[in-house]
């Protein structure tokens, strides 16, 4: 594990899909607010919203639980997008 990386842990409410993990870099002393991962929603590219939902081992890691599925696409193109919070 790198000091300059973190461990998302991914998780759905109704566990009816896997949840996941991603390692994504530091981008400041505390953990994202939301993350937004790239996804295709009934054939069109589409953003599920991860909100924070227990940084108690941060920075290791951060747990975000689902929150819902937008049209549209991730900042830059990447397959994860940091969203800090306005209290950040």
């Amino acid at each position: 594990m790198s000091e300059q990386t973190f461990l998302a842990l991914l998780l759905y409410p109704d566990e009816s899909r896997d949840a996941f993990s991603v390692r994504l870099p530091l981008e400041g002393a505390r953990p994202p607010g939301l993350l937004r991962t790239s996804a295709t929603f009934e054939g069109a590219q589409a953003v599920e919203v991860f909100r924070l939902a227990d940084a108690s081992s941060w920075p290791e890691v951060a747990a975000f639980l689902y929150e819902e599925t937008l049209p549209g696409t991730v900042k830059d193109g990447g397959a994860v997008e940091q969203v800090s919070m306005p209290d950040d």
